[in-house]
């Protein structure tokens, strides 16, 4: 699929229903399912978001970075990502944190991002965090100037891999019991981005 037809996907989405839980639920990992259903928030959850950036690279190829996020003191530490983090109180909004964090992170500029649309909210249990995921378009393919402290690794999937992506069943990070995931690049990606990826690639498949 090609930058231009994407894009058009995408502007026929905006007015539609999403899947939400029910896309989130098939990567959910398999001791949080109860909990994401009843989406239980409380005055310590933490507001956060994240980017979904796509662009077409020099074959007119659609592609989207996923960060590779170092180690560091916390639940997702050494994991597989969006770009992204939680809202600061110079935030305007939700949409503004992810602008911020994607360029702290990885260095797409403001003046690049175009929004499309949002998907679906998603709480995250260990971090206490409600992501909400927002897609965006970029006017030029950017160059990725990633954040040495906070990220390890800059991925740079396709479109066509992220749509071809099938879900495996396994153990991932120190869990004791399975989990399902998706194989990017030979990195396991799991938990709440891949239940974002999910309900992606349910909608632009649609």
């Amino acid at each position: 699929m090609k930058f231009e037809e994407f894009k058009h996907r995408l502007s026929k989405l905006k007015n539609k229903s999403l899947p939400g839980i029910e896309s989130h639920i098939q990567l959910a990992p398999t001791n949080r399912i109860e909990l994401i259903k009843k989406i239980k928030t409380n005055n310590k959850t933490q507001d956060a978001s994240v980017s979904l950036c796509f662009f077409s690279d020099s074959k007119n190829d659609v592609r989207m970075p996923l960060i590779l996020r170092n180690e560091y003191d916390g639940v997702h530490s050494n994991q597989i990502s969006f770009p992204g983090g939680k809202k600061e109180n110079n935030d305007a909004d939700l949409t503004e944190t992810a602008i911020r964090e994607t360029n702290e992170e990885i260095g797409i500029k403001k003046d690049n991002m175009i929004f499309q649309l949002k998907l679906t909210d998603i709480y995250i249990p260990p971090s206490n965090f409600l992501v909400r995921p927002y897609i965006f378009t970029l006017k030029n393919e950017p160059l990725i100037k990633q954040d040495n402290i906070e990220v390890i690794k800059v991925l740079v999937p396709t479109l066509s891999t992220l749509i071809g992506l099938k879900i495996h069943y396994g153990f991932t990070d120190k869990q004791k019991i399975k989990n399902p995931y998706f194989i990017i690049e030979n990195h396991i990606v799991w938990g709440a981005t891949a239940m974002i990826l999910n309900e992606f690639i349910s909608i632009i498949k649609s």
